[in-house]
């Protein structure tokens, strides 16, 4: 195995699975997901790159992906696609509860501007500065969409709990309405 292989390794086993979720996080179809992934660490593999630190390596790879998931977004055929829904509760491990189901899928429906830096800092726990740096936001910038997308997502995750609610209710008076029939 090549200098270049093992890095390639390595980088893929320490950040693999934060470019996965960021990804994940922007875009529905399984087989784009794994295209994007597969281009983000084919271009740093076929690049040479030189990275002053960890911090460096982490962080370009993170705005490779955002821009390969924007630009997937943005392509002609998008509108064409086959529409393969996206399914969140497949990016969990069985081991995660329906709980962190309920906040993935809540995490997913916030507008992009809100969900990337969300995600990179409560589930990446990537500091601020680097996701400032990363956005080409201010700290201040990053600061403030972190505090509107967590309201938002108090919002989202508050009202999903309504409709479940509301759910069981109707079910609670079918029952009524059979048993007293």
């Amino acid at each position: 195995m090549t200098e270049e292989q093992k890095d390639l390794e390595y980088v893929m086993e320490k950040y693999g699975r934060t470019i996965n979720g960021l990804i994940a996080s922007m875009l529905g179809s399984p087989s784009e997901r794994d295209d994007i992934f597969q281009e983000v660490f084919l271009l740093y593999y076929t690049k040479e790159l030189h990275f002053e630190d960890e911090g460096a390596r982490r962080s370009w790879l993170i705005r490779t992906a955002i821009n390969l998931c924007r630009s997937a977004n943005r392509a002609p055929w998008f509108k064409l696609r086959s529409g393969e829904e996206f399914d969140a509760d497949a990016l969990l491990s069985p081991e995660e509860s329906s709980g962190d189901s309920e906040l993935w899928q809540a995490l997913c429906r916030l507008k992009e501007k809100y969900r990337l830096p969300l995600y990179l800092h409560y589930f990446e726990e990537i500091p601020i500065l680097e996701i400032a740096r990363v956005m080409k936001l201010s700290e201040g910038a990053v600061k403030m969409r972190l505090k509107r997308a967590r309201e938002k997502l108090k919002i989202e995750l508050e009202s999903g709990k309504n409709e479940t609610e509301t759910e069981a209710e109707a079910h609670e008076r079918e029952q009524e309405y059979l048993i007293n029939s």
